[in-house]
């Protein structure tokens, strides 16, 4: 089932990487929020999730880089990915990096992409 969660701190960070639902894909969107493109893709973002099958077995969290830096250094020290912001990280149920994008280039099709394949 389909979950969305704000994540403040490492413990909730890591809460969220160990215990989500078996088989369950992983989703971080990365966001500042002193960021107009930030703000544009997040709601891009929220949208498209609202409209994805409630059954979907994709956990998402979301960080703010300003009030949650810590979180944000950690996320590029675990996946070895140069921090972005606005950034999206779709992780598989191995955490492994499925696919990676900043900016402009996270769109409701790109996302949907991951979420139909493989």
């Amino acid at each position: 089932m389909k979950e969305l969660l704000k994540l403040n701190t490492l413990a909730e960070y890591n809460t969220f990487l160990n215990n989500r639902e078996i088989g369950s894909d992983l989703l971080l969107l990365k966001i500042s929020s002193r960021c107009t493109i930030s703000f544009v893709v997040q709601k891009i973002f929220e949208l498209w999730f609202n409209g994805i099958d409630p059954a979907a077995k994709l956990s998402c969290g979301i960080v703010d880089v300003i009030s949650a830096r810590e979180i944000s250094n950690q996320i590029a020290k675990d996946f070895s990915i140069k921090h972005e912001s606005p950034q999206a990280i779709w992780l598989t149920k191995e955490k492994k990096v499925k696919w990676s994008e900043s900016h402009h280039r996270i769109t409701a099709e790109a996302l949907q992409n991951c979420l139909t394949s493989p």
